[in-house]
């Protein structure tokens, strides 16, 4: 399943991807009729690969803003597709869609198209994803799919919680005083190891910023919130701890998770 979300229709016809965060959801239909979430991501483009046939349902309920606090989209998003064998569904969304018909609805523009793997993956120049590990059952690769800033590459699903998406990005500039930062796993996990020094945000300097670590799992999001306005034109580096982040059967994050952003003046 590849998925791009777009602001309107000019953005699509011009291929430029939702510039800002946004809250993503794949979940699988399960026999019972419960939707299950087999990935997250706050990336307005991805995909993913090892999914077992059947069908499944993406989802975007909430945008970022730019302080990182999730706001309600107007018309969120609730799209069901069937995943065969050998094939790749990819998936655009069209937040603010101008076609009247739509607008009168209370729709976002979706459009939907089954393409064969290999011809998606020569397409995209992307390698076919490696054989999914035995212990699979949901999500096995995924892949962010930013084009114009790097050839994507896989990312294999480990046993142990990932993160899949971070806010702000590498390298952003963020113009709020106080910003909330943001790690997305790709599993739940237990919040008892979760303290305030579970999340660390620090000057180029050492300096360490004083802020308090909290557990969404409703979104399988790890925040860390500033105690007080950021410092002006500063570079910032976030790290995650992963000792602290352990999924109900144990394992732990692989290693710590940095990502550095600045602040505008």
């Amino acid at each position: 399943v590849r998925v791009g979300v777009f602001a309107d229709d000019g953005a699509r016809r011009a291929g430029n991807l939702l510039p800002g965060s946004i809250a993503g959801a794949l979940e699988r239909r399960e026999r019972g009729g419960a939707w299950v979430p087999v990935f997250r991501s706050l990336d307005s483009s991805w995909a993913v690969a090892g999914l077992a046939p059947g069908r499944y349902r993406i989802r975007f309920d909430a945008a970022l803003d730019p302080a990182g606090r999730a706001e309600a989209l107007e018309r969120p998003v609730a799209e069901t597709v069937e995943v065969r064998d050998g094939e790749a569904v990819e998936v655009e969304v069209i937040l603010d869609h101008v076609s009247p018909a739509m607008v009168a609805a209370g729709a976002v523009g979706v459009v939907i198209a089954a393409v064969l793997l290999h011809e998606w993956l020569d397409g995209l120049d992307l390698p076919a994803p490696p054989r999914p590990p035995a212990w699979a059952v949901e999500t096995a690769f995924w892949v962010t799919l930013d084009l114009a800033s790097s050839r994507p590459a896989w990312v294999p699903r480990e046993s142990s919680p990932q993160v899949t998406s971070h806010f702000p990005r590498e390298g952003d500039v963020v113009a709020a005083p106080r910003v909330r930062v943001v790690f997305a796993l790709s599993e739940p996990i237990g919040s008892e190891r979760l303290g305030d020094d579970a999340v660390t945000v620090e000057t180029a300097g050492g300096e360490l910023l004083p802020g308090r670590v909290a557990w969404d799992a409703r979104r399988w999001w790890v925040t860390w919130e500033p105690d007080g306005d950021l410092p002006r034109s500063t570079r910032l580096r976030a790290t995650l701890d992963g000792a602290r982040i352990v999924d109900a059967a144990g394992h732990a994050l692989a290693g710590p998770v940095r990502f550095e952003f600045e602040t505008a003046r």
